[in-house]
């Protein structure tokens, strides 16, 4: 029974994080149209997967298919609305922190584990990643289950939970490949964890095993995924789209350090109370923060030379950052503590001029940091119009913001779900292949919004364009446009 109410209670508090968040966040949950382009390409994959369509071999997606799976059966359960989508994420966020307070807990207490996980909700952008349709949450949420079974591993070794961890890990590298990097990571701390058993007299041995468990269960899952969706025969989306990307120093997002900054910026109060954690884990030399540490210090160099750079990479720094502030939350409250007499004695001023200086600065920079919010993708409402207008006559829609054919419920080719800034830039997407599309699909109508100067700058893309389409629909600055087939129009009049 006590096992039975402690389950109870985990997932009340769960269910407590996502109402909270629904509660304060409720109208850009339904009302936003989109956060982020991500969402309407995450969005059309899983619908067209929802109709039988095949990731990779028809449906073009550069990233692992988990999510894509499991955001179509969600939306085939729950309904295919934008909030119902932006709940799942939610969900997965939700474990997310409660994993993050139960790791927190488990190396310094309740105290430190609440500070650092208001911190992490409260992190630049995380709500608002919280209810995006994106991969990432989902991705870290089930690398940091998969830290968390290893923190109860540590407690009792069953080995179960060293199953579960590396099945988990497994599961985040089939949402989002970036949490590669702690497999090094976890693999120290297994290593660490075996060495202090005192009772196992072969510790070398007990080692092996632990590794070859976690290393197993991690491969089968993983390898059974890739296997059934087919993915590890398409090396060209997931792979040469990331690594064929010619730099651009003009784009702010292949200036790396100075990218890094701009994402930074909104948390230097959090990274000050991080940076004495860190000063607490070296001085103390307590081992149990190296993990945070080792995990911040990988992340960092990996940004550093990863291009593009997204700001939806953020929470890799923020969830370590929050971590080992939490060790400078135990800092400054031992040497508060230790300084203030009991039974209130008088106060040894001079002792407490450091803590209370750190406190000081801490406060400054809280006052000091600006908002830095990121703006939403803007919804053309002529637009809208105009494509419910001819959706009845509408079999399939070309366009390079799904998000449009989303929310009318109506498909684009599968080939052309994702038409990310990756894609463009690799030239993995070219205008011959857009013009072979059409041909092949003949889309009744056409949506431009994001690369449309692009688009119209080639003569034969346009060309068949102009001489099968009318458009119906451009905007002041031509940079929005919509056309429908020709004919289209004359059927509808009869209509």
């Amino acid at each position: 029974m006590s096992k039975l109410k402690n389950i109870l209670l985990q997932l009340s508090l769960i269910l407590l994080f996502i109402s909270l968040v629904i509660a304060i966040r409720f109208a850009p949950m339904t009302e936003t149209f989109q956060f982020d382009y991500d969402e309407g390409f995450n969005l059309m994959k899983a619908v067209l997967y929802s109709k039988g369509f095949s990731l990779y071999s028809q449906i073009w997606n550069d990233q692992p298919p988990l999510f894509t799976v499991i955001l179509s059966k969600w939306l085939n359960l729950f309904g295919h609305s934008i909030f119902a989508a932006r709940l799942l994420t939610l969900l997965f966020s939700a474990i997310l922190i409660w994993c993050f307070y139960q790791i927190v807990f488990f190396e310094l207490g309740h105290f430190p584990a609440i500070v650092a996980t208001f911190l992490l909700f409260t992190s630049w952008l995380y709500i608002r990643l919280s209810i995006s349709v994106m991969i990432g949450i989902p991705s870290l949420a089930l690398a940091m289950l998969a830290i968390y079974f290893l923190y109860r591993y540590k407690q009792n070794y069953y080995k179960i939970y060293l199953i579960l961890s590396g099945g988990c890990l497994a599961l985040s590298l089939q949402t989002k490949l970036f949490t590669v990097f702690l497999i090094p990571l976890i693999l120290l701390q297994i290593l660490d964890f075996c060495s202090k058993i005192k009772k196992i007299k072969n510790n070398r041995l007990f080692f092996f095993k632990s590794i070859s468990l976690w290393l197993i269960s991690l491969g089968l899952i993983y390898s059974l995924l890739g296997v059934f969706y087919q993915q590890f025969w398409n090396k060209e989306q997931l792979l040469l789209t990331h690594l064929q990307q010619p730099p651009d120093s003009r784009v702010e997002n292949f200036n790396n350090l100075q990218y890094l900054n701009y994402m930074s910026h909104q948390d230097y109060d959090y990274i000050f109370l991080a940076a004495i954690g860190i000063w607490a884990i070296i001085s103390q030399k307590q081992k149990k923060g190296v993990l945070p540490l080792t995990w911040l210090v990988t992340a960092t160099l990996i940004l550093l030379k990863h291009q593009p750079l997204w700001y939806h990479y953020y929470p890799l720094l923020a969830i370590p950052i929050c971590w080992l502030a939490a060790y400078g939350v135990c800092l400054l409250y031992n040497l508060f503590s230790q300084k203030i007499q009991k039974k209130f004695q008088l106060i040894n001023i001079k002792k407490l001029i450091l803590p209370a200086s750190l406190v000081v600065i801490l406060i400054g920079l809280i006052i000091i940091t600006p908002p830095n919010p990121r703006g939403s993708v803007p919804k053309n409402l002529e637009l809208m119009q105009m494509i419910l207008k001819y959706k009845s006559l509408t079999n399939w829609v070309f366009t390079d913001n799904p998000m449009y054919a989303f929310y009318n419920d109506l498909i684009v080719p599968p080939e052309i779900a994702v038409i990310s800034y990756k894609r463009i830039n690799s030239g993995d997407l070219t205008f011959a292949e857009m013009l072979a599309i059409l041909n092949k699909y003949h889309p009744e109508q056409i949506i431009l919004t994001r690369w449309t100067t692009q688009m119209k700058s080639d003569k034969n893309l346009m060309d068949y364009i102009n001489a099968n389409y009318s458009i119906t629909y451009t905007n002041s600055t031509k940079t929005e446009e919509h056309y429908v087939l020709k004919n289209l129009s004359t059927i509808l009049n009869h209509l």
